[in-house]
């Protein structure tokens, strides 16, 4: 009696876990960088990519995955992840700053920008935060203490939201970014 066996894969089991292991981290870690953009690293890019190829070329790539690594799949993971989120992090804001962080916290809070689109910058912890500066009730200009001048609104300047009306809505949040020391537009 003649025993069959399935061939064997030329892939080993834990050089394919590796590889999908180390696209995934590469795609959350790229997906959640917030406001900033991040780049993957070549070779999750080619596992992400070869996840879609024939099984051939899926163990080609994941072979040469693998190969590159001498460290743990599991390190090899993390890493991928960690140079996607440093890319990320790495990437200067561009344009004119808003203003500085220290001024911000010397402050508590500014009004800066232009007149069509005016900022409230306030330190708010350890970090920035920024809510537009005209009124939700008749779009009068806010001052930095969160007070508007022309019928009496108040907002807390850290939420935006309304201490005291005749405003009713919150100040709308806006996207800032710190970079070296700078707040600027995201």
């Amino acid at each position: 009696m003649t025993e069959s066996h399935p061939p064997a894969s030329p892939l080993p089991r834990r050089a394919m876990l590796a590889a999908s292991g180390t696209a995934v981290l590469a795609v959350a870690a790229a997906c959640s960088g917030g406001t900033s953009t991040a780049t993957t690293p070549a070779s999750s890019t080619a596992a992400a990519t070869s996840s879609k190829a024939s099984p051939a070329a899926s163990s080609s790539a994941a072979t040469t995955s693998a190969a590159t690594s001498s460290a743990p799949a599991s390190s090899a993971a993390t890493s991928a992840a960690t140079s996607a989120t440093t890319s990320a992090e790495a990437a200067a804001p561009t344009g004119t700053p808003l203003a500085s962080v220290a001024d911000v916290q010397a402050a508590g809070a500014l009004v800066v920008g232009d007149g069509s689109n005016p900022y409230l910058l306030a330190y708010s912890g350890d970090t920035v935060v920024a809510h537009t500066a005209i009124c939700t009730h008749q779009q009068c200009a806010i001052a930095a203490s969160g007070n508007c001048p022309c019928h009496g609104s108040e907002f807390n300047v850290t939420t935006g939201a309304v201490i005291k009306g005749p405003a009713q809505r919150p100040l709308a949040e806006l996207p800032v970014t710190i970079s070296g020391g700078q707040v600027y537009r995201a």
